[in-house]
């Protein structure tokens, strides 16, 4: 006859799977709601059912330890061995999100400039400079004609990318292999990456176990499933970096090899970055021993060449200077008078965004102070998120939470360093307490990070706000005639891309002109119209001269109601 207080074991642990299931369903479904019997029964936050489970699992740590143990130990070990699996699978879900409730959208001013240049490169027009379609007699009337994402070029009458090439490179392949949906696909794919990325550093720095941690925890940061969501460079510049990270740490010829591919295209994608670079170079040649300390910083450093070879001629190109960029020159970006507001909303929006959960990351500094596998792993870690915040810490200040996305090249070691602490913690806590407290916090932070996006709208929201541009290109496209020239400033690339129309900058015009503009063009043999989102309509009343208290005077052919609201007007003196 089996142990009454076997069978317990066995009635608490099946209902902790049940739980555990439970929550599985609700976080995939979205949300559960059955009517039995005239009852209804409505669950929609997973981490509920997920709490009762480990509940039921500190139950069972209390009355039967000495079992409970085991079976964490056993547990413990299972999973260690189906480590990477678990990485895998969560990468996958860091890239289904970014699918799901991505934009696959090019508008405004980053995605736009990114996936424009992309077709750029595609179509052979790039390196060269885009010529100007119009001449224009006013004095901004080459300036009218640049979209938003491009500057003027240094030779009269042209445009040049703002941008760095190494995002729209990376979309370029896509547009190759996968036609108009491939550039969407890189940051989803570079989502995955630096999700698997983070797991081998986290492997290196705290134990498989620790890599699915760090894993997970990289992949619920706020900013990386908001920052995944669009066409821009940051979570391919996170993978890359990371990679390039764990590349270091591989302690081998080949790791040296991919890592310094890996960061060297990260470099492509973010040139201000070198500092990483160097971070990792010296602890290759640190940590190497006799002349295999110069092999491998060789091997790491050489795919620098020509990627920093290309970047200093594209600049002169473009920009008039090795050292400067689509954004300016260094001394117009950077200043030592940025250093204190850059300290003072760093550390407040990694608080606000993901809680005192961040602060484990300190706690990961007591590992530091014993020798240990681990130890130089973490190490490199903290020298790699001190390095990413010297990079930015002159870096021109901005206002929204999420510009922690300059960051995300060391959030991957950032998360490794909250997966230490945690780690540091658990191990304080005698067994198998230790495990259920880590259990517990990982679940927490999840939660956090999820209810911050929640809150964020970062699950759905942006997609269907983003896809407005779509919508404007494609009415543009259809409805406009071919000899159409629209006025705009947030859609002046949209309409390009999508609309196959030329556009010119409202914000641009020259106050002295703009009772000329619209019959300059009429006597071009172009038809002028106005295409905006609703909340551009006061600067438009301000760059036209127009009453603040009237509406604006020309008839509008189209208005879409949904994500806030766009319009399409006639401007031409006899409107069609």
């Amino acid at each position: 006859m089996s142990d009454p207080s076997s069978r317990v074991r066995t009635i608490l642990l099946a209902i902790a799977v049940a739980f555990t299931a439970w929550a599985a369903l609700v976080f995939v479904t979205g949300g559960i709601e059955w009517r039995i019997a005239g009852v209804l029964l409505r669950s929609r936050d997973p981490f509920r059912p997920l709490l009762l489970a480990i509940v039921l699992l500190a139950v069972q740590g209390a009355f039967y330890r000495e079992a409970f143990a085991r079976d964490i130990d056993r547990a413990t070990r299972l999973l260690r061995r189906r480590a990477v699996p678990l990485a895998l699978l969560v990468a996958a879900a860091a890239a289904a999100h970014a699918v799901y409730f991505g934009g696959c959208t090019a508008g405004g001013s980053d995605s736009y400039g990114y996936v424009s240049q992309a077709y750029g490169w595609v179509n052979r027009q790039l390196p060269q400079a885009y010529p100007l379609r119009l001449s224009l007699p006013f004095p901004s009337g080459d300036l009218m004609q640049i979209p938003l994402g491009h500057r003027p070029g240094t030779a009269p009458h042209t445009m040049v990318p703002t941008y760095a090439p190494g995002l729209p490179l990376l979309m370029a392949v896509g547009i190759v292999t996968l036609g108009r949906i491939g550039p969407y696909m890189v940051v989803p794919v570079c989502a995955a990456l630096f999700v698997w990325c983070t797991f081998l550093v986290g492997r290196r720095a705290v134990g498989p176990m620790g890599g699915v941690i760090a894993a997970i925890v990289a992949a619920t940061t706020p900013v990386v499933l908001f920052q995944a969501l669009w066409p821009m460079s940051d979570v391919p510049a996170g993978a890359l970096w990371t990679g390039g990270l764990a590349g270091a740490l591989g302690n081998s010829r080949r790791g040296a090899i991919l890592g310094g591919v890996a960061a060297a295209l990260g470099l492509l994608v973010r040139p201000n970055l070198l500092l990483l670079a160097a971070v990792l170079v010296f602890w290759i040649f640190l940590r190497a021993r006799g002349s295999e300390r110069f092999v491998r910083a060789a091997l790491f450093s050489l795919p620098f060449v020509p990627v920093v070879a290309a970047v200093a001629l594209l600049n002169t190109r473009w920009y008039g200077s090795p050292l400067a960029s689509g954004y300016g020159r260094s001394a117009e970006i950077y200043s030592l008078a940025n250093v204190i507001p850059n300290l003072q909303r760093y550390p407040a929006w990694f608080w606000y965004s993901q809680s005192f959960w961040i602060l484990l990351a300190f706690v990961s500094l007591w590992a530091l102070l014993r020798p240990s596998r681990e130890r130089p792993a973490i190490a490199l870690c903290w020298a790699f998120v001190l390095a990413t915040l010297v990079s930015y810490i002159t870096y021109t200040p901005f206002d929204d939470w999420w510009y922690l996305r300059f960051l995300l090249p060391g959030i991957g070691a950032l998360s490794v360093l909250m997966t230490a602490g945690l780690a540091v913690a658990a191990g304080r806590i005698p067994r198998p307490w230790g495990s259920v407290l880590a259990m517990t916090m990982v679940l927490l932070i999840v939660r956090q990070a999820t209810s911050f996006a929640l809150d964020h709208s970062i699950f759905g929201q942006l997609r269907k706000d983003e896809h407005r541009y779509a919508d404007v290109a494609a009415f543009v496209g259809d409805n406009l005639p071919e000899n159409a020239v629209v006025f705009a400033m947030q859609h002046s690339g949209n309409i390009r891309i999508w609309g196959g129309r030329l556009t010119l900058r409202y914000d641009l015009i020259d106050p002295d002109y703009r009772a000329r503009i619209v019959p300059e063009l009429e006597r071009e043999g172009l038809h002028p119209y106005l295409g905006i989102d609703d909340w551009e309509a006061p600067e438009v009343k301000r760059h036209f001269g127009l009453a603040e208290d009237q509406p604006l005077p020309w008839p509008r052919v189209a208005h879409m109601r949904e994500s806030g609201g766009a319009s399409v007007y006639d401007l031409a003196s006899t409107p069609q």
